[in-house]
């Protein structure tokens, strides 16, 4: 590849053979364009604010670069358009993508040239952002979580729906190992916990995870009405290994001691209160 090419002749007789003839050079031989062989997929939650990730599809003669272009398409996955500066390998779906499908296209490039481009299947129908009540900012105070506890905050949700997940800030420690968490809903009976409206799926935070928001997601969604309730976190057999953060607000939060293996408590229990607001919100 990369080299032109040239042929000798030699003619013979009965006399003998000529010298050889050497005839002018071809065009310089470029490789194959790369060709498809299946096609570009796309992963992550087609809604509003979260992001969408193109993974190379196959392609033979070696590719050494790809390009993108972000299309956006009617509900059901037709009339496609392209989105203008949407040409890198994963993208945020925006406002006006809800009610729409995405989908992107793959070109892939050698030496010899371009193949495709190719487009991948459409997205399922971009959904609205959920809404959130909670804390949604990183507070400027820092704590651990102790094992063996159940730890809550009151805020009110201004409206019916249904919480999908709490999203707790949390960053690692100097405890080696792992802690394993859940996300707890209570309904609020006269400012305090009371009924057990929700427990969330596992979550094992370990001392080499980043820190960050970390979502603590409920199998079914927690269906609640407009009104007060405590939204928190129970934590395992394991202490110190999360932290948190927090802000400090008089009696934000209600607390108990409570044991993993047997799952958080209903009614909640008996209370102490502190003045830790945790970086935790839910999303509905």
């Amino acid at each position: 590849m990369g080299h032109k090419l040239r042929v000798q002749e030699t003619a013979s007789n009965a006399a003998g053979s000529s010298a050889p003839a050497t005839s002018e050079a071809t065009a310089v031989v470029v490789q194959p364009v790369p060709v498809n062989k299946t096609v570009t997929t796309i992963s992550g939650i087609a809604q509003q604010g979260q992001t969408l990730t193109e993974h190379n599809g196959e392609w033979t003669n070696s590719p050494t670069s790809f390009s993108y272009q972000w299309l956006q398409c009617d509900s059901l996955g037709a009339s496609c358009l392209p989105i203008s500066g949407a040409t890198s390998q994963s993208y945020v779906a925006v406002a006006g993508d809800v009610g729409h499908t995405l989908a992107v296209q793959e070109t892939a490039t050698n030496a010899g040239g371009s193949g495709g481009p190719v487009t991948s299947g459409a997205t399922a129908v971009v959904g609205k952002a959920p809404k959130t009540f909670g804390t949604t900012t990183v507070g400027a105070s820092k704590d651990t979580f102790a094992s063996e506890r159940k730890r809550v905050n009151r805020y009110a949700l201004p409206e019916a729906g249904a919480v999908t997940k709490l999203s707790v800030y949390l960053e690692p420690t100097a405890t080696t190992g792992q802690e394993v968490l859940k996300g707890l809903i209570y309904s609020d009976v006269g400012g305090k916990p009371e009924a057990l409206l929700g427990a969330s799926e596992q979550l094992a935070f370990k001392n080499t995870n980043a820190a960050g928001w970390y979502d603590l997601i409920f199998a079914s969604p927690a269906k609640l009405a407009a009104g007060n309730y405590w939204i928190g976190v129970m934590s395992g057999p394991t202490a110190s290994v999360a932290g948190f953060r927090w802000t400090s607000v008089a009696n934000a939060r209600a607390f108990n001691a409570n044991t993993f293996a047997s799952g958080p408590s209903n009614p909640f229990g008996a209370v102490t209160t502190d003045s830790e607001q945790m970086s935790l919100y839910a999303a509905y």
